[in-house]
């Protein structure tokens, strides 16, 4: 009897590592909305509302929005916006797309070469202008979409790895100079109505346009198992979500 009470018992502490092996493997990649959102405040948009933004510690005193524009928790995607565009839609093509004609060589405000320009005349325009930048549309003054230099900078004065908040695989992103956090979600993408590769890819939005190929723009890539950045482009007409910044503007 003690033998068989020594096997059952044995057995019993067996299982129970494995289960505790397997939740211990299940939740490495956890972290809390606490170590997502170090360093946290408050900022107001100008719908009276508080926006809750973090310093990373980066020259200039710019300040990262915890959340995507949209979204009420930094795990959610946010709205999908077109670049360009300060609104979402239920599909996101060229045929709906506001800065061309249709197609993506007929584009009509931020062009630079003749193959995707609608007409003969490029205007130039490399950068969003305020007007259509939808950070500075819907949280008001002091706000805007990220440069690739911001998102560059950002990176490089950072420590990042890939993990989970609350279910959803992101990269966290904590300074070298205070310690202060952000987590940003794989959010994937939007072509026409369709959702994709959200979990496994996020693409986010900068200000910048590609000057040789106007039809496309600078994004954040992040990607699991790769190394942030922010010299990618992605087709003007999909919609991404925004991470905005923030810097308090000048009386």
């Amino acid at each position: 009897m003690r033998k068989h009470f020594i096997i059952i018992a044995s057995v019993c502490m067996a299982l129970s590592t494995l289960v505790m092996t397997g939740c211990e493997k299940e939740d490495k990649d956890a972290i809390s909305m606490s170590q997502a959102t170090k360093g946290a405040k408050p900022v107001q948009g100008k719908d009276g509302k508080d926006y809750m933004v973090v310093d990373l510690g980066i020259p200039g005193g710019l300040l990262w929005a915890t959340c995507n524009i949209g979204a009420k928790t930094p795990d959610e995607a946010g709205t999908f916006f077109a670049w360009g565009e300060t609104e979402p839609k239920a599909s996101y093509g060229y045929d709906n797309y506001k800065w061309c004609n249709g197609a993506y060589n007929n584009m009509t405000k931020y062009t630079t070469d003749n193959d995707h320009t609608a007409g003969s005349n490029p205007d130039s325009q490399t950068v969003l202008l305020s007007e259509d930048d939808a950070a500075r549309q819907i949280l008001g003054d002091g706000w805007r979409i990220p440069s690739k230099k911001q998102f560059t900078d950002m990176i490089y004065r950072c420590n990042y790895r890939e993990c989970k908040l609350d279910g959803t695989w992101g990269y966290l992103f904590t300074s070298k100079e205070n310690g202060n956090t952000i987590f940003i979600p794989l959010a994937g993408c939007r072509d026409y109505e369709d959702l994709l590769h959200n979990g496994k890819w996020g693409f986010y939005w900068t200000t910048e346009l590609n000057t040789s190929s106007c039809n496309e723009s600078y994004v954040l890539w992040l990607q699991k198992e790769a190394n942030p950045v922010a010299t990618k482009l992605e087709e003007r007409n999909i919609g991404l979500p925004i991470r905005a910044v923030y810097k308090r503007p000048i009386d």
